[in-house]
């Protein structure tokens, strides 16, 4: 999956911001909403950054974000940003390139972690994002709600004039870019079931954005304990 991540999002990437990105407004409540989570001036390390369309808000509310992601077509984009922050191409699915506890708070936006290579991806990740959070950080995923793929029927994909999603198992869509002739599946399984997939590393739980939206909020393992102490 890692592979089609990257053939995706470099193919899409000069019409990302137009065709796929949420407007300004919206990028900006959600931003901040994910962002009251996290501790003042935080160390923000953004999975996924893209073409770093949230950079700015994080930025205006005094964190300092770092960004990370697998398309070197998307970080091209988002190094001419106006106020640059550090870019790192990398697999955050593998080992992330970073030293233990350098981060105050972990945020994966637009659904990026919707689409694992595998599914015991998630509990690597997991302690993988436990290893570079500081004590009492927080980690924050941006994503799609079960009802929304449920809206979606099996034999019959939505389709609009430069896309298209079909739905292709119980807990799986696939996203085809029409302009690019690439595609990408995402992994969208009850959110019950979210926990166990971050198990044992992170403590999981799901807010509502909205009726297609959902953010999983995690600490590592223990650090509620912890702080108990």
């Amino acid at each position: 999956m890692t592979d089609d991540a990257r053939a995706f999002f470099d193919a899409i990437a000069r019409r990302y911001d137009r065709a796929y990105a949420p407007d300004s407004r919206s990028t900006r409540e959600r931003v901040a909403k994910v962002a009251s989570f996290f501790s003042p001036r935080a160390r923000v390390l953004d999975l996924g950054v893209g073409t770093g369309r949230e950079l700015s808000v994080l930025q205006d509310l005094g964190f300092r974000p770092t960004g990370v992601d697998v398309s070197p077509a998307m970080l091209a984009l988002c190094a001419r940003r106006a106020r640059p922050v550090p870019l790192v191409e990398a697999d955050f699915w593998s080992a992330l390139p970073f030293d233990a506890a350098a981060f105050d708070a972990v945020l994966a936006l637009h659904g990026t972690l919707a689409h694992p290579p595998r599914l015991d991806a998630y509990a690597a990740l997991g302690a993988e994002v436990a290893r570079v959070l500081a004590p009492h950080g927080a980690f924050v995923a941006e994503l799609p709600a079960r009802a929304w793929l449920e809206r979606i029927p099996m034999d019959t994909p939505l389709e609009a004039h430069d896309r298209r999603v079909r739905r292709v198992s119980r807990d799986e869509c696939v996203y085809d870019d029409l302009v690019t002739g690439t595609s990408i599946t995402a992994f969208i399984p009850e959110e019950s079931r979210w926990a166990a997939l971050f198990s044992p590393a992170m403590d999981v739980r799901i807010e509502r954005l909205d009726a297609d939206t959902i953010l999983l909020v995690g600490r590592a393992a223990g650090a509620h304990a912890a702080a108990a102490k």
